[in-house]
């Protein structure tokens, strides 16, 4: 006697069936969890690069702080304070400076290198001499919608004394980390 149902190779099929759909189905949520996992670091690549991004030290103007090949993380929207090492275009190419005056700040200079903002001397950190530019005189007051922008290596660089204040839409990027410092 035959124990088979006569429906038994339909139910075979159908059950294969059903495996399959849900093999299907399995592949799917992966494949599209894959996609939104891609979506995702795409997102995070895109919202990287317009935040932040990376820029190599050209020259010394920086000395010691920074020096000519070394590789910075920069941070592009943000408010300036003094102190802030910055990257700024000026006569079409891209300067590295410490800011040192905001708008508004009175800026002067000593016959003996000697810097200040604001009637103070500005000493911290800085041990070359800050001569004026040619033709200085006086006080200058930093316009609201600019920096005033010099090098550490004073002697040796290429700053607001050669360019004027920086005005703000001309700051590319602030510094925040050095990632890797040049061998010397």
């Amino acid at each position: 006697m035959n124990n088979l149902s006569p429906l038994e190779p339909l139910q075979d099929v159908i059950r294969q069936r059903r495996l399959q759909a849900l093999k299907g189905q399995e592949n799917r949520r992966l494949l599209f969890m894959i996609i939104r996992m891609l979506a995702g670091m795409a997102i995070a690549v895109i919202v990287f690069l317009w935040l932040f991004g990376f820029r190599v030290v050209e020259g010394n103007g920086m000395y010691p702080a920074l020096h000519d090949g070394d590789l910075t993380l920069t941070y592009s929207k943000t408010e300036y304070i003094k102190g802030d090492i910055i990257f700024y275009t000026a006569g079409g190419k891209e300067y590295c400076g410490r800011v040192v005056a905001k708008g508004g700040d009175v800026i002067s200079y000593s016959d003996d290198g000697k810097f200040s903002v604001n009637g103070t001397v500005q000493t911290t950190g800085v041990a070359f001499p800050t001569y004026a530019p040619e033709g200085f005189e006086g006080r200058q007051t930093v316009p609201d919608d600019a920096v005033y922008v010099l090098g550490d290596y004073r002697t040796q660089t290429l700053d607001s004394r050669n360019f004027g204040c920086i005005p703000l839409q001309n700051v590319r990027a602030k510094m925040i980390a050095v990632l890797r410092h040049k061998v010397l």
